[in-house]
């Protein structure tokens, strides 16, 4: 089990011991049907399945923030609805957790130290060119011990993946109240997943298509059990990144099942220990244990997830017997504890809450080596329909120095993207969400300095209002009052934002923005917004957000620098689609930031990037683009992973990422989920993004 430690005056979740979490059984990275230790690596294992368990006949309530809809598809997996078919157990990823533990005994889960246990697949390769061109070197896709004798300076030339998959796992459907097997689960059926993710098909809405797209060229089955792909940019923890327990995942899909209806998208199959019999969207989720599941059947016959908005309603659930498990309001643990209901730990996530700066859109043509299918993109030209740099949205810089000296208060112009500003040579008009240019237009971006410059009145201008609001948040103030001392203030936030807490190793105090009020009015100021400026704020619900958080945040801004913002709290899954289509242009908070977990990565180090650059498949996107991010990644990809030129390099990145603005921290909330300890006698909930391993749960006798 697990306890609250002070650490420098905030509450975190710590381990007691690395034994403490392998006794509880925490060994989701090992496919041995949980017979070896959980602490060695795994091995590959046998092609069998568990032996059938004897099940209590009992149903366990679980109330959550959000329950998505049925999206049994990749390809049409939006975020985070797509989630919950992997963690609540109804689909499986490629790779699992490898119990990884810092000199504290706190979990690691990181995807390119501790996301690389065997799953669904047993093991993988690279197969990669070699510098002296000779012979391909092929290694071990976990320990890469061989990377000096490969050559990856050819983008043309960049290698394959090979996945190996393990055999005696089965899909299943619900088909009029009867669990149905519709086959076993192949490398046909892992091709099929990533191709529909994104590998092959561009059109993917899947929140993991951009990784599946830029890492591999589409997928095929070379034998029953091995599948391969093309890599189109090698990335050495790519596999992880894509498809693990970890995080957000390529879940597998049944090819048989697509093939034979046409299109399962709605139809609820998969591979995991719980078969969905009914998924109302946005309402409940049902689902039948299985009795043969190749790695753990459940102890009960029944599960059921119930969606619950409000915080304080889930509370209330938990403590009526409405639920049996419910994410709680982090105001209500205290008095829920004094009434003997317990907290599990285990899941040792800590929200980030931080906002993106969208709308500052810079790309205005695609980066080198933007290939779609047989097209060469790179250098077209690039226009957004959420790059609006006018009046209306003073957060929104305009790099464009022919557009230097336009009239940004304009009403006419006030929601047109690009402010109304016509250019040399770069001519166009809007299809939907996509710009079309005529043949003569010419794309540019940040290298072209006749045409770019970060130092416009704008940008400056931009930049300083950013900055106002980014100073004027008084987050030890939140912490204390909104999270109950549970959490603590946080200055980093996500790509493009400087994206280290302040206990990561790589941290310069520097890059901080401790509340200073009257720095706040200076950079308000500066901005030129004037006092009783009104804006939206979207705080993005159903994705672990905290609505309270977001409150207090915008109380600051309103009682620290005199502004107006207001609040729109819709489900995340409603507005997802504007950042898909490059259409977002509101400062937006979520929950993926930077915590105090950050303190315990040691060396750090890693590739930058993530996308925030015009992507030839499109996917998603925060409202933030520039082809400086995409230059980013291709320094940072190379290198050694914590070398001291790569050290070297991501401190300068966020240094400039600091300076921008375009992303900032405010407080961490952490993740504690309630349980009856009356109905729910224990549950071996793992490290990873969302609950999961419902699986494991032991019901105590009703």
């Amino acid at each position: 089990m697990f306890k609250w430690k002070d650490i420098f005056g905030t509450k975190a979740i710590v381990a007691l011991s690395v034994a403490g979490l392998l006794a509880a059984g925490i060994a989701c990275g090992s496919s041995d049907d949980e017979a070896a230790p959980a602490a060695a690596p795994a091995a590959a294992p046998a092609a069998s399945s568990a032996a059938p368990v004897e099940q209590v006949s009992t149903t366990i309530t679980v109330a959550f923030d959000n329950v998505g809809t049925p999206q049994f598809r990749n390809v049409k997996g939006t975020w985070p609805d797509v989630l919950f078919h992997g963690f609540f157990g109804f689909q499986e990823p490629l790779l699992g957790w490898e119990p990884t533990f810092d000199d504290q005994g706190n979990p690691i889960r990181d995807t390119g130290e501790a996301c690389h246990a065997p799953y669904v697949a047993d093991s993988w390769e690279w197969i990669l060119p070699a510098k002296d061109g000779g012979e391909d070197i092929t290694m071990d896709g976990k320990l890469q011990d061989k990377m000096d004798l490969v050559d990856l300076s050819d983008i043309e030339k960049q290698g394959k993946i090979r996945v190996h998959v393990h055999e005696g796992i089965d899909f299943y459907r619900v088909v009029d109240g009867d669990m149905v097997k519709i086959g076993p689960l192949t490398a046909e059926d892992v091709a099929w997943s990533f191709n529909d993710a994104g590998a092959e098909d561009i059109s993917s809405a899947h929140s993991n298509s951009s990784q599946a797209y830029e890492y591999y060229q589409p997928w095929t089955a070379v034998d029953t059990y091995i599948a391969e792909a093309p890599n189109r940019a090698f990335v050495g923890d790519g596999l992880q990144d894509a498809s693990s327990i970890c995080q957000d995942a390529i879940w597998m899909q049944s090819k048989t099942l697509q093939d034979e209806l046409g299109d399962t998208f709605g139809v609820p199959h998969g591979s995991g220990s719980f078969v969905v019999s009914e998924w109302l969207p946005a309402e409940r989720i049902e689902a039948i244990s299985r009795v043969d599941h190749w790695k753990n059947s459940p102890q009960f016959d029944k599960i059921v997830f119930l969606q619950a908005n409000e915080a304080q309603q889930r509370s209330a659930m938990l403590q009526t017997g409405a639920a049996d498990i419910a994410m709680a309001s982090i105001q209500d643990v205290g008095r829920l504890e004094k009434e003997g209901f317990a907290f599990n730990e285990g899941l040792d996530a800590i929200n980030g809450n931080f906002y993106y700066f969208a709308g500052n859109l810079w790309s205005f043509a695609y980066p080198a080596n933007s290939k779609l299918g047989d097209d060469d993109l790179s250098g077209k030209p690039v226009m957004r329909q959420g790059f609006i740099p006018t009046d209306k949205f003073p957060w929104i810089g305009d790099p464009r120095l022919e557009c230097v000296g336009i009239d940004r208060s304009d009403p006419a112009i006030q929601d047109t993207p690009g402010a109304g500003c016509e250019m040399t040579d770069f001519d166009y008009t809007f299809d939907g969400s996509d710009s079309k240019f005529t043949a003569d237009s010419v794309g540019f971006d940040y290298t072209d300095t006749d045409k770019f410059s970060y130092e416009t009145p704008s940008m400056l201008k931009a930049k300083a209002f950013r900055k106002a609001l980014a100073y004027s948040i008084d987050r030890e103030l939140i912490a204390a009052s909104v999270t109950g001392g549970y959490g603590g203030a946080v200055y980093g936030s996500s790509q493009p934002g400087m994206d280290l807490h302040q206990l990561h190793p790589e941290y310069n105090e520097a890059w901080n923005y401790a509340f200073d009020p009257d720095k706040a009015k200076g950079f308000l100021a500066e901005s030129g917004v004037p006092a009783g400026f009104e804006f939206e704020f979207f705080c993005s619900q159903g994705n672990g957000t905290s609505l309270e958080v977001c409150e207090a945040v915008v109380g600051q801004w309103k009682e620290n620098l005199g502004l107006a913002p207001y609040i729109d709290s819709t489900q995340y899954s409603s507005r997802r689609p504007t950042m898909l289509g490059r259409q977002i242009h509101v400062p937006w908070m979520t929950r993926w930031g930077a915590t105090s977990k950050h303190g315990r990565l040691g060396a750090g180090g890693g590739t930058y990037g993530g996308g925030k650059w015009p992507l030839p498949a499109g996917g998603w996107n925060p409202g933030l683009e520039d082809n400086q991010f995409w230059q980013f990644r291709e320094d940072t990809r190379v290198m050694k992973k914590a070398s001291p030129e790569q050290l070297a390099r991501r401190a300068e990145i966020n240094a400039w990422s600091h300076d921008m603005t375009l992303a900032t921290g405010t407080v961490e909330v952490p993740v504690l989920i309630g349980f009856n300890p009356d109905t729910v006698a224990s549950w071996d909930l793992a490290p990873y993004e969302l609950p999961n391993s419902f699986d494991t749960i032991v019901p105590a006798a009703r």
